[in-house]
């Protein structure tokens, strides 16, 4: 589904206009930026990344019918539209995959805290290694910079460059589930019927 589609039932959802969604859409799915194909979704469709969208859009937002609209619902429900109605965690979308595809970097080397705290909260969250590759590689510093700034993601740009990026990880991951790949069919029929 394409950021204006998930606009437009976020009008049908919560009132306003498109564009009082869409740049929250469009962060949702910027992982398309760094692969596109269904598995970008890994990335950010799940409760980490809906935690992303506040922290980078704040709890609320105001429409233009002027209601009041948490961030939080218009990100959960993007990943309700593409993955069958599902919210997953990063353990759902984790669980198998092969931790020994992901380095490892020494801790000691991360002198900023807030950084060092970027970097581990997906692991801390997930309890998976294989989270990490979402704050270790170049996705991490694109998501560094739209959270924490520029500084924080020059940092990061200095600790992952002799790492893989982020579409070696994707092109290993193998869809356990089949919400991980399939849109609500209940969100794609409003579509189709309002396209006529």
């Amino acid at each position: 589904m394409n950021i204006w589609n998930h606009s437009r039932i976020s009008v049908r959802k919560f009132g306003g206009k498109e564009e009082d969604y869409y740049a929250i859409h469009k962060f949702m799915d910027s992982s398309k930026l760094f692969y596109y194909n269904a598995r970008h979704r890994l990335l950010l469709h799940h409760l980490y990344g809906v935690e992303l969208a506040i922290q980078k859009f704040n709890d609320v937002i105001t429409n233009s019918d002027h209601q009041v609209i948490l961030v939080r619902d218009i990100a959960v429900a993007h990943c309700q539209e593409d993955l069958n109605g599902k919210i997953p965690t990063l353990h759902d979308w984790l669980l198998g995959f092969d931790n020994t595809l992901v380095p490892t970097i020494d801790p000691s080397m991360i002198t900023n805290p807030i950084l060092r705290d970027f970097i581990y909260y997906p692991y801390q969250k997930s309890n998976l290694k294989a989270s990490l590759l979402i704050t270790l590689s170049n996705f991490g510093v694109y998501l560094a910079k739209e959270t924490l700034g520029s500084n924080v993601a020059d940092e990061l740009q200095k600790i992952v460059e002799s790492l893989p990026t982020v579409d070696f990880y994707l092109k290993q991951f193998r869809y356990t589930h089949k919400w991980q790949f399939t849109p609500d069919p209940k969100e794609l029929k409003w579509l189709r019927a309002t396209n006529q």
